[in-house]
């Protein structure tokens, strides 16, 4: 014990030294006017230091002006802020803003579970720095591992860490933006607003690098089986499926399952266990209005399109497609090309039209986005209803999807599913179709990637990937996932289960 708490305070000693000596560095401002977040950046720009903090810590809009001159880093961010009892902490390239105390361990946020093993929970949002709009979809991750998740809609998201695993860093991604590796430390007792930059590229770079679409979308598919393994995996994934009416909540089901993941090329299916599961609905909304929609775990597994090949990335898609290079977009690690794909005029039935993010060195699909041709959509209706109330007709306006992948050890691997399934209602014999649509979604995130001892599941231990998840009672809360990572509900879906819940216990 004394032993470690020795090395604690050196630990805490070294931080305390580095933090005084980075913010008494002198840096030369010219007078400068704009918003605090403005100035701060023009701070960041000097420094080499970027900033963290949680939101409300700073007035990011308030006007704020600062004289030309001489001045340490607490100075000028003192002078810029207007924050006299503001803190500050220097982590690694960072300079963590607080007005709170802060602990030296990130080991604030902890779940103790049944089997005694303990977890950090890091939370935070993602955002664009010119915009300060969140970014969706972000990769989070633990810097090395295969473990992680995604930001939601948001941009928020929580991540859960083994404590043995304290001292890795998180890294935090997107395609067109500048990555982001911070230490833990920056997560301590603070949910901060974290910015990434969005990365330009010079027109030169684009012309030297032309290839035509036809060549890229092929170079992608004769490369899969160097850049995606041949070898199984066991997956833990977090899977979600909802449905809204209008602005109005009416269910949401989650789970977290082990999915045996065969290898590429491999003659084997995909298997799945279920860990855990709950549901929530809204008893206000009557059978006669829910619709059962061809969702699910299986379309979350078919839609690996490198492993389950689509129809517009099949041998004989030149026949049906028109491909275009519309671009490139550039990653920490290189240039990634821009396609996007089309049906032919002359076809007349409901195909996809979409975008594909290619690796421009290796050739891996990064990521993919598609929906079916509105022009068509109707036709294919009775591809996404699978039960209906009898006195409803059903239209479909829009079906989406969004895949992306990441690497890890040398391969790619799938990281994100997501669909979005929006209909038309309207009982039969009316006129008119209600103003309101009814939204499914459903995606799937690779919390965590094993691949040693892997071993396909007993019968018994499979779920029949084709079913609709049943209904089963439990309590909605944070502690049902232990320690399990998820995909952070959205702000205005939280609100509504909880308000939700809150009705139920008053009746109760």
């Amino acid at each position: 014990m004394k032993k470690w708490l020795c090395t604690g305070l050196l630990v805490l000693c070294s931080i305390l030294s580095t933090t005084a000596d980075t913010l008494d560095r002198i840096i030369n401002i010219e007078r400068s006017r704009g918003t605090v977040y403005e100035l701060l950046n023009i701070v960041s720009e000097r420094s080499q230091m970027l900033f963290i903090y949680e939101k409300g810590v700073v007035k990011n809009e308030k006007r704020a002006r600062i004289a030309a001159g001489t001045y340490t880093l607490r100075e000028a961010v003192m002078q810029i802020t207007g924050e006299m009892d503001l803190q500050m902490r220097v982590i690694d390239k960072h300079i963590l803003l607080y007005k709170k105390p802060l602990h030296t361990s990130a080991n604030l946020y902890l779940i103790t579970t049944d089997s005694l093993v303990s977890t950090t929970i890091i939370e935070g949002y993602v955002k664009e720095r010119l915009t300060w709009e969140p970014i969706p979809y972000c990769f989070v991750a633990l810097a090395g591992t295969g473990t992680g998740t995604v930001t939601n809609s948001d941009g928020k998201f929580a991540l859960k860490i083994p404590d043995s695993l304290s001292d890795v860093y998180i890294t935090i991604s997107h395609i067109g933006y500048r990555s982001r590796k911070l230490a833990m430390a920056v997560f301590a007792n603070n949910k901060p607003d974290i910015y990434l930059d969005p990365v330009s590229i010079q027109l030169q770079e684009v012309v030297v690098r032309y290839v035509p679409a036809q060549k890229i979308v092929r170079e992608m598919l004769n490369n899969r089986s160097t850049n995606y393994s041949k070898k199984p995996a066991i997956f833990t994934s977090f899977y979600r499926e909802g449905v809204t009416y209008g602005s109005h909540f009416v269910s949401i089901t989650e789970g977290v399952c082990n999915i045996y993941k065969s290898g590429f090329g491999s003659l084997g299916e995909d298997q799945v266990k279920l860990l855990k599961m709950r549901n929530v609905y809204n008893p206000s909304y009557p059978d006669s209005i829910l619709v059962k929609i061809h969702a699910g775990v299986r379309s979350s597994l078919i839609l690996d399109v490198v492993q389950h090949t689509p129809d517009f990335l099949a041998p004989d898609r030149e026949l049906y497609y028109n491909f275009s290079r519309v671009g490139m977009e550039r990653t920490d690690s290189g240039m990634v090309h821009i396609v996007t794909f089309e049906q032919k005029p002359e076809i007349k039935e409901p195909l996809y039209s979409g975008t594909l993010y290619i690796d421009a060195d290796n050739w891996a699909l990064l990521k993919t986005e598609f929906e079916l041709n509105p022009r068509f959509i109707q036709q294919a209706g009775s591809n996404f209803i699978l039960k209906k109330s009898k006195n409803l007709d059903i239209e479909p306006k829009r079906i989406g999807y969004t895949i992306s992948y990441q690497q890890w050890n040398g391969s790619y691997w799938i990281n994100h599913v997501r669909g979005d399934l929006q209909f038309r209602i309207k009982r039969k014999k009316s006129l008119f179709w209600r103003s309101e649509t009814l939204n499914t979604y459903f995606e799937m995130v690779t919390c965590d990637i094993d691949t040693s001892d892997v071993k396909r599941f007993p019968n018994r231990e499979r779920l029949a990937t084709g079913q609709i998840f049943s209904q089963i009672p439990f309590e909605y809360d944070a502690g049902f996932w232990e320690l399990f990572n998820t995909i952070v509900p959205e702000e205005q879906l939280t609100k509504a289960i909880t308000k939700l819940l809150l009705n139920v216990e008053k009746q109760m």
